[in-house]
């Protein structure tokens, strides 16, 4: 009963979080750089790898809090992709993004430090304490990393056409495609390992 409650309170502060989000980015233009229509304010923020790592932990949690011992293949992929995500994104943005995002007001300040810190590290350790385990194998990552090379070409693609990326470090506008590229198959590399370390948790937790 408690990691069912635990699982519903993860899902619901991150729904919380991303909806309050979306809701002040479709009402106001903060920066000159972001896309001056509601709409196309909305399609970038929920194209950021943050956001949508949280979403996907979201919904896995929910998923668990509904039905905890669910095995469906799309439920494992989600899940992976849940937790890979949001170890990335504590990492990567406390180690090199933080220093130069400024949330403008105090309300988005909350809603960053959560999605960065606070979401992503409940998540993990609900999962190492409580799993579900047994629900990674090769199947799993691959479709993980299906579904991350899916991001990937769209990042680009809708790159190509609005001159708009999510990150600096992949913004081919100032860094060009050569750069680009080459922090992109550094983030898909340390996915693919962080993928296969959850693998080995996964089997090691399941064997107690």
């Amino acid at each position: 009963m408690l990691k069912r409650c635990v699982n519903l309170f993860i899902a619901l502060f991150a729904i919380f979080i991303i909806a309050m989000e979306t809701y002040i980015y479709c009402h106001t233009q903060f920066r000159p750089w972001q896309p001056s229509s509601p709409i196309g304010r909305l399609v970038y923020y929920y194209s950021f790898f943050t956001v949508l790592s949280n979403l996907m932990l979201a919904l896995s949690c929910f998923w668990l809090a509904v039905n905890p011992n669910c095995h469906r293949y799309s439920f494992k992929v989600i899940r992976l992709n849940g937790l890979v995500g949001v170890i990335i994104t504590i990492i990567i943005y406390n180690l090199v993004l933080r220093s130069i995002h400024n949330p403008p007001n105090t309300l988005l300040k909350i809603a960053n430090e959560s999605l960065h810190v606070v979401i992503p590290i409940l998540g993990v350790l609900s999962w190492f304490i409580w799993g579900p385990f047994r629900r990674i194998n090769v199947k799993v990552i691959v479709g993980s990393i299906l579904s991350m090379i899916g991001y990937g070409v769209y990042i680009f693609i809708r790159g190509y056409y609005t001159n708009q990326y999510p990150y600096p470090f992949i913004n081919v506008v100032q860094v060009g495609y050569f750069k680009a590229l080459f922090a992109v198959s550094k983030i898909f590399l340390f996915f693919l390992g962080l993928a296969f370390l959850c693998w080995t948790i996964d089997c090691l937790r399941s064997r107690k």
